[in-house]
């Protein structure tokens, strides 16, 4: 079983760069849908779509494989070359930013019904 829901205070470290979206990576078709933090999913997409550096919030140390994925799915070319890039795959992660904002609405949209 794989485990999801995971905080960045149980983060682990590793000085390892992995290649996949973790388990619980909000940017990966199996996110859980509004598993993201303290941004919401236009905030996501307003620092996947800039520069901003977005670190793997379930392992200290690495970028997030995830948000590297999603640019590459959207044809984002950083211009700050320290920043994880990774080929497209958009099986793995969002192909843009309708399909990250709808799917993590869902869990708001049923939060509402409550």
């Amino acid at each position: 079983m794989t485990r999801q829901c995971i905080t960045s205070d149980e983060a682990p470290y590793s000085n390892i760069q992995h290649g996949r979206p973790c388990t619980d990576c909000p940017f990966a078709r199996t996110a859980l849908s509004g598993w993201l933090g303290d941004n919401s999913a236009e905030e996501w997409v307003a620092m996947l779509h800039g520069e901003a550096r977005i670190d793997c919030h379930a392992i200290i140390g690495p970028q997030c494989a995830g948000a590297a994925i999603y640019r590459a799915n959207v044809g984002k070319l950083p211009r700050d070359k320290t920043l994880f890039m990774l080929l497209a795959d958009r099986k793995l992660a969002f192909a843009g930013p309708g399909e990250f904002v709808r799917h993590h609405e869902k869990h708001e949209k049923r939060m509402k019904k409550t």
